[in-house]
């Protein structure tokens, strides 16, 4: 039985930040941070920016902005290339799906783009390219090697025998070799090691080539920072290990949050013991329960599959969802929080409950959660 004392709108409830129903709140200096723990551990050594998936729904432009202390920056395909260069960036960039179609290849001539080489038939497509227009600059290209991700790349003699090719055509500038580590977030497994050593008898065979090996997991815990690093997720504020792996959280980094997920308080009702709550009763209130219902939902980006018990904040006070997410909706457990009122912000994710923890419970990656975050949910940039 549900009663039905809806609690007022406190004063003053309303005079907070958030400014409607829901907003992503995005850190700027806490990216500068984050961007500065990544050079401490490349060494001295160079670091590209990964900003692409807009930035994993961060918002492209003004992240690249926070980041311009950053050697380059790292987006997908031509037309994310053409978005930052368009936005004002004067950095590299570099594309790292490569070449999509040949007509992606007069933009990276005209402007210098940085591009993925994983395939032979690439070096076909750019000599097309080149015998038309000639490049503005000398390109440089990434070679990609594949190590053991079974993904885009050549095998280690492909992949020498394409290197040198490319060393040899007049416009092109430089060669840096580069793999994926597919096991990065894994510490302790084997085929670390055995891709790293795959990377370094092909690299030996092709020493003039520049290296680039670390993402972000590899950056700090694998020690493979070389010329070049790719950080993506750490940028974010997120530890690339599992949640599980107590000692590689982002507070063992010193990674702050950089997105703060925040939704208003539109509800709040008093339930008894047996009360259901939501869709298809996922949630049976076993006592009585003071249950507030919270405007975010899958449209906004927050996960349908959430399970009850995924932590939330209200007042800086951990708190838990209770039942299935909604649409436009979730309900959380407000019962340990009796001075919650109407109109306050609920933290989905951001200082106080971690998007990876947040990660953990619902099974979605956090780089996943954040680049789902919808057009219709603002984001503010302080």
């Amino acid at each position: 039985m549900v009663t039905n004392s809806v609690s007022h709108l406190g004063s003053g409830a309303l005079q907070d930040t958030l400014p409607h129903r829901i907003q992503a709140v995005i850190d700027l200096d806490a990216l500068k941070h984050n961007l500065g723990i990544a050079r401490r551990h490349a060494k001295g050594q160079r670091v590209v920016a990964v900003v692409k998936a807009n930035a994993y729904g961060h918002g492209l432009i003004p992240v690249a902005e926070a980041l311009s202390d950053a050697d380059m920056y790292a987006v997908t395909d031509v037309e994310e290339a053409e978005r930052l260069r368009l936005g004002g960036a004067s950095k590299d960039i570099l594309i790292l799906q490569g070449i999509i179609g040949p007509a992606d290849l007069p933009l990276v001539l005209q402007h210098n783009y940085q591009v993925l080489v994983h395939r032979n038939a690439d070096l076909d497509l750019l000599e097309q390219a080149v015998a038309k227009r000639a490049p503005a600059h000398p390109l440089t290209l990434w070679l990609k090697l594949d190590s053991g991700m079974g993904r885009l790349g050549l095998r280690p003699t492909e992949a020498i025998a394409l290197a040198q090719r490319l060393r040899a055509q007049p416009w092109v500038k430089n060669v840096v070799l580069m793999t994926h580590i597919a096991s990065a977030s894994d510490p302790s497994a084997a085929l670390n090691a055995k891709q790293l050593s795959t990377f370094a008898h092909t690299h030996a065979e092709v020493p003039w080539c520049e290296r680039s090996i670390a993402s972000s997991a590899g950056l700090l815990a694998l020690d493979c920072a070389a010329d070049w690093n790719r950080p993506g997720i750490m940028l974010y504020g997120s530890s690339p290990f599992a949640w599980s792996d107590a000692s590689r959280r982002r507070e063992a980094f010193d990674l702050k949050a950089v997105m703060t997920l925040q939704a208003r308080l539109i509800s709040i009702k008093e339930h008894q013991a047996g009360d259901s709550i939501g869709y298809n009763s996922q949630f049976i209130c076993d006592r009585p329960t003071r249950v507030g219902t919270v405007s975010c939902g899958y449209a906004d980006g927050y996960p349908s599959t959430t399970p009850n018990g995924t932590p939330v904040a209200v007042m800086g006070k951990r708190t838990r969802t209770l039942g299935r997410v909604s649409m436009d909706m979730m309900a959380i457990d407000l019962t340990d929080i009796p001075e919650a009122e109407l109109g306050m912000p609920v933290e989905l994710w951001g200082n106080t409950i971690s998007l990876d923890e947040v990660a953990a419970h619902t099974g979605v990656l956090s780089y996943n959660l954040t680049s789902s975050i919808t057009t219709r949910v603002p984001k503010c940039y302080a």
